[in-house]
Order: structure tokens, then sequence, then C-alpha cells
């Protein structure tokens, strides 16, 4: 199909465009002694942008079809091809999963954004020469801590965090390396959480934990400045960020000390007397717990007081975890009781874990066994230890840190959205979820 008509009203530029009509309206003109033309007034879906459109045409046009056509310099509409297709905006489809034009930005958008962070994520791990590295997401035996659900596969697992198979390679004899990875955990969804996503992760040897953390702080330097600045909100808040330990949080927010020698017993009496838990069924543990568990729940139970409201001001680095917290952190040297431990949280919600690497393989093998202790108390299937870790411990890991950053939720704080499938392209959720808006009336009426 071809023809050329006078554009009617619109200034777009002169080009090709492909897209999909969502609207039609038409006036019916017929000569005499000729077949009738018809004068359309069209809204068309380019990409993510809503282009009205007027001009004559001598075929029909549905809505739903597919439409390519040329704008010439004097402003003329050519149309080149038109596609008519079955039309339910309504229904379970990909039409405008990501398009939504009543948004701003919309997820099409957001992912061209994600395109230019990841690249420019990478670009400032190639300049402080590290070397990116693509590990198994199928392995035979992923992380045994309690709180994760591995995806068990007919052989084997899918990681929760490549970091098994990366601090292998620091023994190995690399010294800075890092890698985006896809990861998965199930049972973790909301606006926060998809059971599958990516994971920045990171190691250093022979660097302290707050290296890694300046590495954060110089990478989101390097992201404002390379990245289109329309992209991110002005409440982005650049670094240098304050750094806080947990017993620090713990004394402002609830008025508990901490110092690093309470079991599970002692954090419970110490809420009592700073007046949490007025209800006994909250106050007193459950009877299956073991001693690590009952102090991991009843810690998070205070945490959850305050956590919603840390990074709202600025992103904040929390540091020195209690040791029951930190599977795979060495001891930190100047805190006793406390681990080697970090977390960034921005607006509320954590963005990044890191670690001073525990090196000593027997302490290794003892946490491990007892994550799978804690398993078996909440009723979670055992799952295999890795015992090529374990073996490459005992040859000798150097002095390390590593951080895990969510590239998801990396991605949603630097552009102010509020749920992850907003800069994700699948949840594994239903369609409506997803979708967040199905009714195509209401999405035109937004764009007039």
């Amino acid at each position: 199909m071809s023809g050329s008509s006078k554009i009617f009203g619109n200034s777009l530029l002169s080009g090709n465009y492909n897209g999909r009509v969502i609207e039609v309206s038409f006036e019916t003109e017929q000569s005499q002694g000729s077949s009738p033309e018809y004068l359309y007034s069209i809204l068309v879906l380019v990409e993510d942008q809503l282009l009205p459109l007027s001009f004559r045409e001598k075929e029909k046009i549905k809505n739903g079809a597919l439409i390519s056509f040329g704008v010439t310099e004097e402003s003329e509409i050519k149309i080149v091809k038109i596609k008519n297709h079955a039309f339910n905006f309504d229904a379970e489809s990909d039409l405008l999963r990501w398009r939504r034009p009543a948004n701003n930005p919309s997820r099409m958008e957001l992912l061209r954004t994600r395109q230019r962070i990841l690249r420019g994520i990478r670009e400032w791990f190639e300049e402080q020469n590290f070397l990116e590295t693509e590990t198994p997401i199928l392995v035979r035996a992923p992380s045994p801590e309690a709180q994760f659900f591995p995806e068990k596969t007919s052989s084997g697992y899918l990681i929760t965090s490549p970091e098994f198979q990366m601090k292998r390679l620091l023994s190995g004899g690399f010294k800075r390396i890092f890698q985006f990875a896809r990861c998965f955990r199930k049972n973790e969804s909301g606006p926060l959480h998809n059971p599958e996503f990516t994971m920045l992760e990171w190691y250093r040897t022979n660097e302290p934990l707050a290296k890694l953390m300046s590495d954060i702080e110089q990478m989101i330097k390097h992201l404002t400045e390379t990245v289109s600045a329309q992209s991110f909100p002005e409440q982005v808040q650049l670094p240098p960020w304050p750094r806080v330990t947990v017993s620090e949080l713990f004394k402002k927010h609830l008025d508990i000390i901490l110092d690093g020698s309470e079991n599970a017993d002692r954090l419970r009496e110490k809420a009592k007397l700073a007046g949490f838990y007025e209800s006994k069924a909250e106050f007193n543990p459950a009877s299956k717990l073991t001693e690590s568990l009952d102090y991991e729940q009843m810690f998070f139970k205070l945490w959850n007081h305050f956590e919603a409201d840390l990074g709202i001001v600025s992103p904040i680095f929390v540091y020195s975890w209690p040791l029951p917290l930190a599977s795979l952190a060495r001891h930190c040297p100047e805190h006793p009781g406390f681990a080697d431990r970090v977390e960034l949280y921005a607006d509320g919600m954590e963005l990044a874990n890191g670690f001073g690497e525990l090196t000593d393989a027997s302490e290794q093998r003892r946490r491990f066994e007892q994550d799978l202790e804690n398993r078996k108390a909440e009723g979670r299937s055992g799952v295999p230890l890795d015992e090529n870790l374990l073996k490459s411990l005992e040859q000798g890991l150097p002095e390390s840190s590593g951080m895990a950053l969510g590239v998801d939720r990396l991605i949603m704080w630097l552009c102010g959205v509020q749920n992850i499938r907003d800069v994700i392209c699948f949840l594994r959720m239903k369609f409506k979820q997803d979708f967040g808006c199905t009714n195509l009336k209401l999405i035109i009426h937004n764009h007039r």
C-alpha cells in the first residue's frame, strides 16, 4: 500500500515511523466516478509516544493496525504499509505492558535508562582495572542460609548469589573481579522483590570493606556524570554518605545498647526494659528455634521499627552487624562481638550488602552447619554444602572484601520509582499486576 496525503495539524520531524493504531475516526469522501477516500484522524503509538495524525487514505484502517509511514520535510505523510490485526487491549497481551503512555516515564523509557546505567557501571569497573567474570547460575550446592528458598531443578540449584564461585576465583589468583548475575530466590515477591533479579557483585583482595563502600560512592558519581541528567530525579543525593554502626542505630531509635555479647534471651530482656513487646506472645521465643535463629528473629523484630526510615535524607551505610547475622563475614577487628558487614540503605530500601570475607575454612564449615540446623528448625529442606568452596578456603583465600548490590533496586532509587516491575522486563506475577493499567480509554483520556 502506498499513498501521499497532506498532514493536518501535526509537526512531526521528517523520517520513517512504525507504530500501532489505538484509536481511529474518519469521514468518507467520494468523488463522482472514483473509489471512496477516507479522511482519517488517528492516534498512533510509536514506541512509548502517542502521535495524533490526520491524513487522507483510500484503504480502511482499524484499531490495532500496525502502520508504517513516513513524514517528508514538507510535513506530508506517506503511508507505506498497513496491516490490520485483531484488537483487544483489555486482554492479557503485551501491547501496552511496557508502553503505558499515560505514565511518565513509561516502562519502556525506564528500560532505556536501565541500559545506560548498566553501561555506565561497566565503564566504571573497567576504569578501575576489574575483570568481568561469568560464573554458573546452575550449581550443585546453593547458599545454606536459612532465609533463602533456593530454586531446585532436576540437576541442581539456581544460584541465590554468585558469591561462592567468585571466591574460588579469588583463591585462584584474581585480584579484582565483578559480574552482573541473574539470581533466583523463591517466595520473594512484592514492590521491592522478584524471584528472579539482577545482582552486581564485586570483590577486591587485600582491601578493607571501607574501600568497597567508596567504590559505590564513586560509581554513583560516575553514573550522574555519564547518564543523561533527565533520567534521574533531582532528589538523588550525591556522596559522600554517612556511615553508622548498627549499635548507634539501636541506641538512637530504640534506646537499646548493643555490646555484641547478647544472646537471644539477653536481647529480649533489653527490648523489654526499653518498653517493647507488651504482648507476651510477641515477647516469648518459639520453642523449636535454635539459639541463633531465635536471636535473628528477635533482632529483626526490633530492626523493623526503624528500617523504613533509613536513607530518607541521604543514603546511609550501616556497618558492624552482630556476629549471628553474618554467616560469611569475618569478625570486625574494631568492634569485638560484631561482624565486618555493611548494608547500604536509600529511601528505606536496602541496596547493597557487603562483607569483609571470612577466610577460615573450619569456622565457615561450622557456620554452614549451623545454617542447616536453622533450616531444619524452620521446617525447610536441607541443601548440600559447597565442598569446593570449603576446599578453596582450606587452600587459602586471600584477605578479601566483597559487595553485592541489587541492580533493579539501584535503578528504582536513581529513577525515583516505587515498584520493581517498572525497571525489569517481566515479573513472575499475574498480568494485571505486571501491567498496572489495562484500560485503553483511560490511557487515551490521560494523553489528552
